[in-house]
C-alpha cells in the first residue's frame, strides 16, 4: 500500500476548495506579515518618539540647568560688585541686562528670610517666600534640616513650564561691613528660564522622526511588499496552484518557481512528487483497470456453462474487451469431421449471425476468418494468439492441452491497432475463454445424448422448468413438440440395430438443421424426440414442425450397402400457457396430441385440441 504525504481526505478537501480561496490565503499571509511588520514599526516609533522626549529633554533640561546655573554665577559676580557699592540702580541695570538675555524669564535676589528685595518685576518686590510652605520651594527644600538636594528644579505655572535656578550668594569678607561674619549667605539668587524653546525644539525634532520613520517605514514597506511577492507569496501561490491541479488528477503539471532558497526546494522537491504521484496513479489505473477487465470476463464467462449460449457470450466479451468491430467464432463439431459452427457478430448491429461450415466444400466461411486459417487450426498450427503485421487483426486459438476446440478472429475498425494493455490482457482472456470451453464440453457431455448429440430427457426436464418460472416472472410462454418415428421398429428388424441408430442420428440431424437458433432438441427416450420452441406462437410451432416433417420424409436414407429407403415422422404439438399451465400437464397435452397424429394416418403435426380428445387418445390406444 502506497502511503503519500496526503491522505485522501486531505486531496478531496483540497479539491473542494476553490482556486480563489487558495490565492486568498497567501493574500492573507502577505496582509499578516506586512501588518506584523506596521504594529513592529508603530511600536518601534513609540519607543523612539518616548525615549527621544524624555531622554533628550532630560539632556537638554540638565544642560540649560549648568548653563543656567554658569549664567546664575556671573549673574551673582556682577551683582557682587553692584551691591559692595550699596549701588540698588546699577544692580537692577545688571538684572535688566541679564533678563533680556534669552530664555531668561524672572530674576529675584532674595535676602536671608526669604523676602525679595531686588526683581525684575517689580511685582516681586518685598514678597517673602517662604520654603516650607511655597509650592515651588517644596520641591527642594522636602526636609527643613537638611540642605536642599539640588540646586535647579522644573516646574510650571500658568505661563507654562520653566526652569528655576537658585544661586547662594556666599558671605565673603568684602561683605563684613554690612553682614555679620558668621552668616553663610548674604542672600539667594532666583533665575527663572523658560522651557518653551526647549519643547519646542523637542517636538520639532520628535515630528521630524516621525515624518522621516513614515517615509522610511512606506519605502520599506513597498521594498518588502515587492521581496514577499517575489520571493514568499507569488512563489506560494504556484505552489497552491499546483497542489489544485493535483486535486483534480493532473500529475504533469509543472510548477515552475525561481525564487532561490527553501521554496524553490520545495517547488522542486513537488514537481518530482507530483511526477511520482502521477507514475503511481497510472499504474494502480492501470492495475485497477486489469482487475476490472478480469471481473469482467469471469463474471461473462460465468452466466453459462451451456455451450450453445457460450458462443454468444464470447463473441460478445471479446468485441467489448478488445473494442473490436467483428468477430468471428469457428467450433469444431467433435462428432462430425471437417463441420464447424460460425458464429459472427458485429460492433454495429450486436446480432448473432451462426452458420455451419464444411471444409471440404472448398468455399470461404462466413465471417473474417479464412479457409487456409481454419485448416491450419485442424493441423495444430497455432500455439498462441497471433496479430497481423499491422496491429489490427487478431486470432485467438481456443486449445487446453492439445486437443482444439475453436479459433476467434478479433477485428479493430478502420486503421485501429491493439493498445498494449490489450495485448497484454488477450493470453488471459484465451485461458479463460478455453476453461470455460472446455467445462461447457464436459458439461454438454453430461447433458446430451451419446448417439444423436441431442440433449437428454433429464435436461429437457430441467429447462422445461425454468421456462414455466421464467413466464411466471413475466416472460413470454413456449411450446412443446414431440417427435416420434412412423414405423421404426421395421427399420430395426429388416436391417439391424446398428442401421438403426444411423437412422436415428440423421433424424437428430434433420431436426437440428430445421429449428431456430435457441430452440433446445432433445432424445425423449428410443425413437422419440422433443424439441422445446422459444415463444408461445402456435403458427410459428406448427411451421417449423411442418418443416421438420417434410424434411425427414423427402430425406433419402443411404446407409452402407442397403437400398435407399424413407421414413416419416409424427408430431404432436402444444403451446404453454394456451393449452395447459404446468410443466407436467404441458408434455401430456403435446403426448396427446402425437398419438393424435399416429391415430390419423402418421405422417402428419397434430396440435392439442383440448382434454377432451385425451380421452378419444386413451380409446383409440386400446
Amino acid at each position: 500500500m502506497l502511503r503519500w504525504g496526503l491522505s485522501s481526505m486531505d486531496f478531496t478537501r483540497l479539491s473542494r476548495t476553490p482556486p480563489d480561496a487558495m490565492r486568498r490565503g497567501t493574500s492573507s499571509l502577505k496582509l499578516r506579515i506586512l501588518g506584523g511588520i506596521f504594529i513592529v514599526f508603530l511600536f518601534s516609533m513609540g519607543m523612539v518618539l518616548y525615549v527621544s522626549w524624555t531622554y533628550q529633554r532630560d539632556r537638554l533640561v540638565e544642560q540649560t540647568s549648568r548653563h543656567a546655573l554658569q549664567t546664575g554665577l556671573l549673574i551673582e559676580a556682577g551683582l557682587r560688585t553692584s551691591m559692595l557699592l550699596n549701588d540698588r540702580e546699577a544692580t537692577m541695570e545688571t538684572i535688566r541686562k541679564m533678563l533680556r538675555l534669552k530664555g531668561f524669564s524672572l530674576i529675584n535676589v532674595m535676602n536671608n528670610r526669604g523676602e525679595v528685595v531686588m526683581s525684575s518685576d517689580p511685582a516681586q518686590v518685598g514678597r517673602t517666600l517662604d520654603k516650607d510652605r511655597e509650592e515651588s520651594c517644596r520641591v527642594c527644600h522636602r526636609d527643613s534640616r537638611a540642605s536642599p538636594a539640588r540646586t535647579a528644579v522644573v516646574t510650571d505655572n500658568r505661563e507654562g513650564e520653566f526652569l528655576r535656578t537658585v544661586t547662594v550668594i556666599a558671605n565673603e569678607p568684602a561683605c563684613y561691613g554690612c553682614h555679620a561674619a558668621e552668616e553663610k549667605m548674604v542672600g539667594i539668587l532666583v533665575i527663572d528660564s523658560s522651557l518653551a524653546e526647549l519643547n519646542r525644539l523637542i517636538s520639532a525634532m520628535s515630528r521630524r522622526i516621525v515624518l522621516s520613520g513614515i517615509a522610511g517605514f512606506l519605502l520599506g514597506f513597498f521594498l518588502l511588499h515587492l521581496i514577499i511577492t517575489r520571493f514568499l507569496t507569488r512563489p506560494l501561490d504556484r505552489l497552491l496552484e499546483g497542489f489544485t491541479q493535483i486535486a483534480k488528477g493532473r500529475f504533469d503539471h509543472w510548477v515552475d518557481v525561481r525564487c532561490g532558497g527553501e521554496i524553490e526546494d520545495m517547488a522542486t522537491c513537488f514537481n518530482v512528487m507530483s511526477r511520482t504521484i502521477g507514475r503511481y496513479v497510472v499504474e494502480v489505473s492501470r492495475k485497477k483497470a486489469e482487475v476490472e477487465t478480469h471481473y469482467t470476463i469471469a463474471e461473462a464467462l460465468g452466466q453459462t456453462i451451456e455451450r450453445k449460449i457460450l458462443k454468444e457470450v464470447v463473441v460478445d466479451l471479446l468485441c467489448r474487451v478488445l473494442d473490436a468491430a467483428t468477430v468471428t467464432l469457428v467450433l469444431l463439431q467433435e462428432s462430425k469431421e471437417g463441420l464447424f459452427e460460425v458464429v459472427h457478430t458485429r460492433k454495429s448491429d450486436q446480432r448473432h449471425y451462426h452458420f455451419i461450415y464444411d471444409l471440404a466444400s472448398g468455399g470461404e466461411p462466413q465471417g473474417d476468418l479464412k479457409r487456409e486459417e481454419i485448416e491450419k487450426l485442424v493441423h495444430h498450427g497455432y500455439t498462441q494468439p497471433v496479430f497481423s503485421r499491422r496491429g489490427g487483426r487478431l486470432l485467438v486459438p481456443i486449445q487446453l492441452k492439445g486437443m482444439q476446440m475453436g479459433l476467434a478472429c478479433v477485428t479493430k475498425a478502420g486503421g485501429a491497432v491493439f493498445t498494449m494493455a490489450e495485448r497484454k490482457i488477450v493470453p488471459v482472456l484465451a485461458h479463460h475463454i478455453t476453461i470455460s470451453f472446455a467445462n461447457a464440453r464436459l458439461y454438454s457431455m453430461a447433458v446430451t445424448d451419446g448417439l444423436t448429440s441431442l440433449y437428454t430427457k433429464r435436461y429437457f426436464n430441467l429447462k422445461i422448468d425454468e421456462y414455466v418460472d421464467h413466464f411466471h416472472e413475466g416472460e413470454t410462454g413456449f411450446c412443446v413438440m414431440i417427435l416420434d418415428l412412423d414405423h421404426f421398429k421395421e427399420v430395426n428388424d429388416t436391417h439391424g440395430h446398428p442401421v438403426g441408430d444411423r437412422v436415428l442420428v440423421r433424424i437428430a440431424d434433420l431436426v437440428r438443421e430445421n429449428i431456430r437458433h435457441g430452440d433446445i432438441p432433445c432424445r425423449y427416450g428410443g425413437e422419440e424426440f422433443v424439441v422445446l420452441l422459444k415463444g408461445e406462437s402456435q403458427a410459428d410451432a406448427v411451421r417449423i414442425a411442418e418443416r421438420i416433417r417434410r424434411s425427414v420424409a423427402e430425406h433419402s436414407f443411404e446407409i452402407g450397402s442397403i437400398p435407399p429407403f424413407h421414413r416419416t415422422i409424427s408430431i404432436g404439438l402444444a403451446c404453454f400457457p394456451r393449452h395447459a399451465d404446468t410443466a407436467v400437464d404441458i408434455v401430456a397435452a403435446a403426448d396427446a396430441a402425437l398419438y393424435r397424429a399416429k391415430a390419423r394416418g402418421r405422417n402428419r403435426v397434430e396440435v392439442f385440441a383440448g382434454w377432451a380428445e385425451q380421452v378419444e387418445t386413451t380409446l383409440l390406444r386400446r
